[in-house]
């Protein structure tokens, strides 16, 4: 459901949220290669996370991106990101391919999905990036948002 742009926009801002006690900004590809994702798809994908004012970037020598200074983790949630591109509206497409499907000319699942995509939405917006970087801390092996190094 949440796409690969929006997956590793979640893992870039989780990284930047467990670092960002350390200051200083990160450079795209370093955070792709810490990430195991396509440097020039990351760059490109924190792009609108920048027109959304979530993130930083400062070009030069120390420059990269970093979370903006008036954001907290806990003032960003999974929607704001998934929905910097603004895709989240194809959620509410219909299941079945039809062009309208409401509560007046559903589809045979239009009840099913409308109930799972509401409960997917409120999901992205409960959940922030201080949940993410907790889930890290107390699970650190888990290999998120890093995955952990093979011996």
């Amino acid at each position: 459901m949440i796409s690969r742009s929006s997956e590793y926009a979640i893992r870039a801002l989780t990284f930047l949220s467990l670092n960002e006690a350390k200051g200083g900004y990160y450079l795209a590809r370093d955070m792709a290669d810490r990430l195991g994702v396509p440097a020039p798809f990351l760059a490109k994908i924190l792009q609108p996370l920048v027109a959304r004012g979530l993130i930083r970037s400062q070009r030069g020598r120390s420059g990269g991106f970093r979370l903006a200074q008036d954001k907290v983790p806990s003032d960003i949630s999974l929607y704001d990101i998934v929905n910097a591109d603004g895709h989240l509206g194809k959620i509410r497409k219909c299941l079945l391919g039809q062009s309208e499907c409401s509560d007046e000319r559903a589809c045979p699942l239009h009840q099913y999905w409308k109930r799972t995509s509401d409960e997917y939405l409120a999901l992205l917006a409960s959940t922030t990036l201080r949940d993410l970087a907790h889930f890290c801390t107390v699970k650190p092996g888990s290999g998120y948002p890093c995955p952990t190094p093979t011996a």
